[in-house]
């Protein structure tokens, strides 16, 4: 066939023109690929029937190369639209749709041609028709192939599609992550808000503009939040250089960000993608960092300030600092910011660093318990007794605002009871301290080295001793509450019966029948004070050990010894045997055989009640009694 032959048949170059024309006219989008498609069909028929001219060839490709460049003009007026996606959307989407309408007809095109060349070459094409998009990608790098092999593989404008779209969002971004992250953080939050909202418009103006199967929506939300992450991760860069409130712009922006993709459909686990992803982390940890060093310094100097101001008093004459109001009234603080201004784990995050501040707080009061109970003073250690208690209700009320603040899977990883517990066990170890005061007190020490002495058997000790317990409990009792006056006395009681058990166990003086008369006494006088204090039977179980080991010191034969001896491990499990060798040993008439006979069985009844090598349970007596701890070794020694 000639040429002359070919131009005869087919008017290609009038339709060529006309093609080419129809380019201004976005109306005539469409028609313009329709006519291209169709010079394409006849340039192929016309090339395969000059296919034994070479000559011929070359001349036809010539005159055809028009229709390439008007496929060139085409084609960047088709990605113009599509890159131009969101102001065709709004402003003419018929242009929008036309532009897709025409991927989705080059796609159908694309399929025909791999189907139609499969069924020609049988199972050599298979690869091609199942995954078109995959061998699409590969085509530019496939020139070894045959010719045939590459139109199989199709335009793959979807993909082309897909990849205009994401030029379009990456230039959206550009001055956000290249300028304004780096100069002007306010501009760069104003630019974050105004691109995040344009999510809204594409919902509503491109998404149906485009076939649902491309699932635009998402993948611009997708596209956003990407770039998103990035920016949050340049800014964490320098977290360290920008201020709190700057950084709670950030995770504010965030938090915004995160309930417009919630109102406009998206699921709560992939609106939460920036602020789970860690790019954040250094804004955190900065602000988290910030907030517990500068709450440390505060409390650190407050309990300073402590030592050396007076504690205030209520109306009822209770003492306390403003430390505990003021640290929860700050620790509050940050809750209430957080929860307004930035992300659940934010939140999280904050309700942790909390939990912190609350357990090195705690540590601090121990630390300053740990000095001698008469230089930090009755009055501050009544006032750190109330300041706990506080504390601790005032915890429990931040944890419960807490957790009802922080999703389920968050509040489950926050364990803020053992940490509110942790300031009753201090406001307990200031009621210790408290009592460490009267006993260190110089008076008190006087009459208890007179124990089991001359002036004790005269009633100058333990009647002088209780007179002096009154003066303080009545100044206890006005300074602190009831709840802890009750656990004070308890402690007073126990530090009595630990003294006098004590001082029994070391001094040197036979017992002789106007001891143990002392020791009833005693008894008597000691349940008449407490039990103005707190209830009868708790003054009896800690007062019973005197009571027993009087019977033990009064037994006038071994089987009476080891009888009171079981009875005392009834009650107190953990009374040793050396207890039993020491009162022995202070008794006038009981022959050596015998008194080593009694410590030997005593040994037995004791080791017998033992579970797993130790007592049952532990007392409130003998673990603390300084003379059985200093000579344990050698008693064990002397009984073998």
């Amino acid at each position: 066939m000639t040429l002359k032959d070919v131009e005869g048949m087919m008017s290609i170059s009038s339709e060529a023109a006309e093609a080419h024309d129809s380019l201004t006219d976005e109306k005539e989008l469409v028609s313009t690929y329709e006519r291209l498609t169709a010079l394409d069909g006849k340039r192929r028929f016309a090339l395969a029937a000059a296919s034994s001219h070479e000559e011929e060839v070359g001349r036809l490709s010539e005159y055809f190369e028009d229709i390439d460049r008007t496929w060139e003009t085409f084609e960047r007026t088709l990605w113009g639209h599509v890159s131009n996606f969101f102001k065709l959307a709004k402003e003419s989407p018929q242009t929008l749709v036309r532009a897709l309408r025409v991927v989705e007809m080059q796609e159908i095109l694309d399929q025909e041609v791999a189907t139609e060349a499969a069924e020609a070459e049988g199972g050599g094409a298979v690869e091609s028709v199942a995954n078109p998009r995959k061998n699409a990608k590969k085509s530019a790098s496939s020139r070894n192939l045959p010719q045939q092999k590459l139109k199989v593989q199709g335009k793959g404008y979807k993909d082309k599609c897909y990849e205009e779209i994401s030029k379009a969002v990456e230039a959206r971004f550009n001055q956000l992550l290249t300028e304004l992250v780096f100069e002007d953080l306010k501009g760069a939050l104003e630019e974050a808000k105004k691109i995040g909202e344009e999510l809204g418009d594409i919902y509503d103006f491109v998404a149906p503009c485009f076939p649902p199967r491309y699932e635009i929506f998402q993948l611009m939300v997708n596209l956003y939040t990407e770039r998103f992450i990035q920016w949050l991760r340049l800014l964490s860069d320098r977290a360290n250089d920008m201020t709190n409130i700057e950084i709670l712009k950030v995770t504010g922006w965030v938090v915004e960000y995160q309930e417009n993709l919630i109102g406009l459909g998206v699921d709560d686990s992939l609106a939460q993608v920036c602020s789970e992803s860690g790019a954040m982390d250094p804004l955190m940890n900065a602000y988290v960092e910030r907030m517990q060093a500068t709450t440390r310094k505060w409390y650190l100097n407050i309990l300073e300030a402590d030592k050396v101001q007076a504690p205030k008093k209520t109306d009822d004459g209770k003492l306390y600092t403003p430390a505990a109001v003021d640290l929860f009234r700050i620790l509050g603080e940050q809750v209430q910011i957080v929860r307004e201004n930035s992300t659940d784990v934010m939140l999280y995050r904050i309700a942790l660093a909390i939990i912190q501040v609350m357990i090195d707080f705690q540590a601090a009061q121990r630390q300053k318990l740990e000095e001698p109970a008469s230089e930090i003073g009755l009055e501050a250690l009544c006032a750190m007794i109330n300041n706990n208690l506080r504390c601790y209700d005032l915890a429990m009320e931040l944890s419960s605002s807490t957790l009802e603040a922080l999703p389920q899977n968050y509040a489950e990883q926050v364990n803020f009871e053992d940490t509110c517990k942790g300031f009753l066990e201090v406001a307990k170890e200031a009621v210790h301290q408290t009592v460490s005061v009267i006993f260190e007190d110089p008076g008190v020490q006087e009459l208890l080295v007179k124990l089991y002495q001359k002036d004790w058997l005269e009633a100058q000790v333990t009647e002088y001793l209780v007179a002096t317990f009154s003066d303080y409990f009545s100044d206890v009792k006005m300074y602190i509450e009831e709840r802890s006056f009750r656990r004070f006395v308890e402690a007073c009681v126990e530090e009595t019966i630990v003294v006098y058990v004590d001082h029994l166990l070391l001094q040197k003086n036979y017992i002789k029948e106007e001891t143990i008369e002392r020791m009833k006494l005693d008894e008597e006088v000691l349940m008449d004070f407490f039990r103005e204090y707190i209830s009868v039977s708790k003054v009896e179980n800690r007062v019973r050990v005197l009571g027993d080991l009087r019977e033990l010191a009064s037994s006038e034969s071994p089987d009476s010894f080891t009888l009171v001896y079981t009875n005392i491990l009834e009650h107190q499990p953990d009374c040793p045997p050396e207890v039993v060798e020491k009162l022995v040993s202070l008794r006038e008439g009981i022959p050596r055989k015998d008194a080593k006979e009694v410590v030997q069985e005593c040994k037995e009844i004791y080791v017998n009640s033992l579970v797993d090598g130790n007592p049952p349970k532990a007392g409130f007596v003998f673990p603390k009694v300084k003379s059985l701890s200093a000579s344990k070794g050698g008693l064990w020694r002397k009984l073998t």
